[in-house]
């Protein structure tokens, strides 16, 4: 079951302003259709390495580059297959750190580092505290989480194959000493496995998972500078779940998909502002549509993309990889027309003989006017050509008034309304509303029917309603209809 939490509605959802990141999709079929695995990013590569793909745990090294995907043969001591660990790259080494076997109560305690310019495997010596609680430092680590501050690589532990844990602790990349951080017990975030984390700005957040009864959707940063654990409490919070994956670029945290309640998937992309607390739905906007709503993924920035890979939903996994763009083309503004600019300019011509090219002649009252302006409405336009030969551009209009037809001009070169004396003439609106629409002046024979309405009674309504039907006066005319049916 496929959900877009965050493309469509969340139960959490409020209306705000939507972010937007083009999606475009890729071919992966040299890659095994696999999930819990983990991807890296190093020198425009992104390598990825184990995962599960609902038969069997895999070790194998896959790097795309270029477009590309190749399958890669590793030398040194080879990682035994899993999923459910984490890989973290420091200089030119990707840490791999627990994971889950396939086998035994607990989940793998090792680090493996491999040399991705050599593609050489080594099973690190690690050296450990050792606590009355704790008889292994970490301890085995399954579905947990591994983020890089400096050349620490922080560990909160998660799950360890058999418990829900919520232990913090980090471990050197230049001496490969392991260190368990101690934090009040009460400021932590609640044990949880299969939950994700990013680092922003020295600060570790982890975000949801499953405590073992439930998924959760809470929000927690880790400052290194002050060892305190802090609950964000952030706006719009995304829908609990597990199996998510965040990722930082510049000042956002994205987080895509996860796994909800049964077999509900979701494909949703959301942004978190660590510096305003809030959550943002991020609308993906695609070339093709497909399913994007998966669980146990990987999610590897490089630059402003993100690359998703792999997954499932309930018994489908996929081998499919896509790529979103955060920084969408600007948008060009196009300026709104300013009517009042162009109307305060255009009224200096109105009946005025500057540039003037043409003359209406009405009830013996001259008009000067200007073919230009009045071109824009089509019966104007086709008296103009019918014009042509007439070297002295007068023009003799008959069946409407002086009255009428000046103002209809007052209107085009001015776009204001007839003046109020004007408008309180049954007659005269009725005259500039046929000589409006004889023009196809739509906008002017609107605003009549607006004026007509306020004459609209029991004793006029019949005789408007006619008339509206013989000016094709739509908007009049269903007023006269609804006025009937409600006056009777």
């Amino acid at each position: 079951m496929y959900h877009y939490d965050g493309n469509g509605q969340s139960p959490n959802y409020c209306q705000q302003e939507k972010l937007v990141a083009k999606v475009v999709r890729k071919n992966a079929q040299q890659c095994p259709a696999i999930k819990n695995h983990t991807s890296v990013h190093y020198k425009n590569q992104i390598i990825i390495f184990g995962g599960y793909d609902s038969k069997k745990n895999h070790h194998d090294i896959h790097i795309y580059r270029d477009g590309q995907w190749t399958k890669c043969k590793a030398n040194g001591k080879i990682p035994e297959s899993r999923n459910g660990h984490s890989a973290t790259v420091v200089d030119n080494k990707m840490f791999v750190i627990g994971g889950w076997l396939g086998s035994g109560t607990y989940a793998s305690g090792e680090v493996y580092v491999l040399d991705l310019d050599t593609l050489t495997w080594t099973l690190v010596n690690t050296i450990g505290e050792v606590i009355a609680i704790i008889k292994q430092i970490p301890g085995p680590c399954n579905m947990h989480s591994a983020d890089l501050i400096g050349q620490l690589i922080y560990i909160f532990r998660g799950g360890d194959g058999k418990d829900y844990l919520n232990d913090l602790h980090s471990f050197d990349a230049n001496t490969n000493i392991w260190k368990f951080i101690q934090t009040p017990d009460k400021d932590k975030p609640p044990p949880r496995a299969n939950h994700s984390s990013t680092v922003w700005e020295n600060k570790l957040f982890i975000f949801g998972g499953w405590d073992g009864k439930k998924r959760l959707n809470d929000l927690y940063s880790y400052d290194t500078s002050s060892n305190k654990w802090s609950e964000l409490n952030a706006a719009y919070s995304p829908s609990a779940r597990a199996g998510m994956c965040m990722t930082t670029i510049n000042n956002n945290i994205y987080l895509f998909g996860g796994s909800g309640p049964q077999t509900t998937c979701f494909g949703d992309l959301q942004c978190y502002d660590p510096i305003k607390n809030q959550w943002t739905i991020v609308e993906l906007q695609d070339e093709e549509h497909f399913d994007k709503a998966r669980a146990g993924h990987s999610m590897t920035a490089m630059g402003n993309l993100i690359y998703i890979f792999g997954g499932s939903c309930g018994t489908q996994y996929f081998r499919d990889f896509f790529i979103i763009d955060t920084i969408t083309p600007p948008n060009i503004h196009i300026l709104d027309f300013n009517n009042i600019q162009v109307n305060n300019y255009f009224k200096q011509f109105y009946n005025s003989p500057k540039y003037s090219d043409l003359i209406f002649f009405v009830e013996g009252q001259q008009f000067y006017a200007h073919k230009l302006l009045l071109s824009r409405y089509q019966n104007f336009s086709k008296l103009f050509e019918s014009e042509q030969q007439n070297e002295e551009q007068k023009i003799y209009i008959k069946d409407t008034s002086a009255a009428v037809f000046e103002q209809l001009l007052l209107y085009i070169y001015t776009g204001e309304q007839p003046s109020d004396q004007f408008s309180t003439c049954l007659q005269q609106v009725k005259s500039l509303l046929s000589t409006a629409d004889y023009y196809m002046l739509e906008d002017l024979k609107s605003l009549c029917e607006k004026i007509l309405c306020n004459f609209i009674d029991q004793n006029s309504v019949s005789q408007l309603k006619s008339f509206a039907e013989l000016s094709n006066a739509t908007q009049l005319y269903k007023y006269c209809d609804w006025y009937q049916t409600h006056h009777l």
